[in-house]
């Protein structure tokens, strides 16, 4: 069984977050190694080598939307090395089963989350045990139509905790300690407002008052169909509400991790403050607000990574990545500052204008609450990005000028960097049906471009003559620098002499642009 991670591949290479481990396919391998020889790799050691594809059975492949380009030249090429090779698609990318069944060579597509379908799987079609149809969440070939056996299935919080993700990094990369690997904590999304939108892209909410309401249980339902969490994210419609693992179950990850090389851990989940939230509500958890975090279930999870010895010594970063501004308050960010000092925390924001935010994108989270986040988690020593969007629909100039105004705010309370999205429509949303837009508003999107170029760059300044660590990457006889614990990659020019790649360094700061950094190594600190 070779599992491949696919994801952000695009056409078929990684035009960012290069050194990014995904959880997804880490979980897929583990699912499989306890029942049968199985091996992770990533794209780029799978496209090109005969011998990992002849000798494999069924072809695991997990990918976004974005990927459908590199899921064709792999499974092509497979297809030329191995003719008889089962090709298995799953991730995000599932919810299109039909296309990848029909237009892009797959025999099998496993639709959302892995964990029940996936034994079954095994069970019925690898070992013949019984019929493809008693599969759920399967989807098929028959014929010349395709058959999906049942609508996707949100794994219970207690089988969640129960699996083993693969761990046995060392194999699955060649040089482990310079990812950032990605440990899931959280699965799914608190938030299950809706956009109240009418008359728009197939959207016609009837204002009931179903996901404003306090009644966790009635934000569930929407009589108008329209599809929970925010309009541009898929989040809640394909992995339902959020719920924890337990603490147990990722602390023995990461310690494994650790074991096998990694040196980079993030905290995965759509928003790391819902962590033991889940635990705090009677049924699901549907409101982004409310209850508070859980600072009980945050500070064991976090106190339990840092007494492992290699994080304790300093050896191992751990980081977080997404969180929601409303759920941060002085309680929040002490803890995290404690256990995370230095490291980066994303908050999304999107615009500047609370209405549009709330009523249009169904995301209740304030300016306000953006920036008292922003303020708080500086005070505590964390590093916070917020990220923006363009090109939403039904966004006006209000919304962009707004959102410049905001733009400057938060540069004049230090936040370290704005990320900028242009908004896409992706499958499984409330806005799947709205394209970008920008006719009317196209002065106000430069302006807002502007604001945040210039506010990266101001702040990348500032790491002028600064020494950061930095894990060293060897490409094409060019090196780069990723920081231990996280930040821009730092171009390092030609490699001096060969030996460097994977080596932890000293690096200076010596120039910065818009969209880079550049540096010269100090000193190696150690090598593997």
């Amino acid at each position: 069984m070779l599992v491949v991670d696919a994801l952000a591949r695009s056409t078929g290479r990684r035009y960012s977050t290069h050194d990014v481990v995904g959880a997804g396919p880490r979980l897929v391998a583990g699912i499989l190694s306890e029942r049968t020889e199985a091996m992770l790799l990533p794209y780029e050691r799978v496209v090109g080598d005969k011998g990992v594809l002849a000798e494999a059975s069924y072809l695991f492949i997990s990918i976004m939307s974005s990927d459908l380009g590199a899921l064709d030249r792999l499974v092509t090429y497979a297809r030329r090395v191995n003719p008889s090779l089962k090709v298995v698609a799953g991730g995000p990318a599932s919810f299109q089963y039909a296309s990848l069944l029909m237009e892009h060579g797959v025999d099998y597509v496993i639709v959302g989350e892995a964990e029940i379908p996936l034994p079954r799987f095994l069970d019925c079609i690898v070992e013949e045990k019984c019929d493809p149809s008693t599969v759920p969440a399967l989807g098929f070939r028959v014929n010349d139509s395709v058959r999906l056996t049942s609508s996707h299935i949100h794994t219970p919080r207690d089988v969640l905790s129960s699996i083993k993700p693969w761990t046995r990094v060392d194999e699955t990369l060649v040089h482990p300690q310079v990812y950032r690997i990605y440990v899931e904590v959280v699965r799914g999304c608190s938030n299950y407002s809706r956009p109240m939108v009418k008359g728009h892209g197939g959207l016609n909410c009837v204002f009931c008052g179903n996901c404003r309401s306090d009644v966790g249980v009635k934000r569930l339902t929407c009589p108008a169909g329209i599809p929970p969490g925010c309009g541009f994210c898929s989040v809640p419609s394909m992995f339902g509400p959020a719920r924890s693992r337990s603490i147990e179950s990722i602390v023995r990850e990461v310690e494994e991790l650790v074991e096998h090389g990694a040196r980079r851990i993030v905290l995965s989940a759509p928003d790391f403050l819902d962590y033991g939230r889940d635990l705090l509500v009677e049924g699901v958890l549907t409101h982004p607000c409310e209850p508070p975090a859980n600072i009980n279930a945050i500070e064991g999870l976090l106190s339990g990574i840092s007494s492992l010895g290699p994080v304790s010594q300093g050896k191992v970063v751990v980081m977080i990545e997404n969180i929601k501004a409303c759920l941060v308050n002085e309680d929040v960010a002490r803890v995290l500052g404690r256990y995370l000092r230095g490291t980066p925390i994303h908050i999304g924001l999107e615009t500047g204008n609370d209405v549009f935010n709330e009523r249009v994108l169904g995301k209740p989270v304030r300016v306000r609450h953006v920036l008292e986040a922003v303020r708080l988690l500086k005070g505590h020593g964390l590093r916070p990005y917020v990220y923006l969007m363009h090109s939403l629909p039904l966004a006006s100039k209000t919304v962009y000028e707004d959102t410049i105004r905001v733009v400057n705010e938060l540069g004049r309370i230090g936040v370290e960097k704005i990320t900028l999205y242009k908004y896409t429509p992706l499958p499984n949303t409330a806005f799947e049906k709205l394209p970008p837009e920008s006719k009317g508003v196209e002065k106000y999107i430069a302006e807002l471009k502007t604001a945040v170029t210039r506010h990266n760059t101001r702040q990348k300044m500032m790491l002028l003559g600064s020494t950061l660590e930095a894990y060293v990457v060897e490409n094409s006889g060019k090196l780069y620098g990723y920081p231990a614990r996280h930040g821009p990659v730092i171009f390092l020019g030609s490699a001096p002499r060969k030996g460097l790649n994977g080596c932890l360094t000293l690096v200076e700061v010596t120039g910065v642009g818009d969209r880079y950094v550049k540096g010269r190594i100090l000193r190696v600190k150690e090598c593997p």
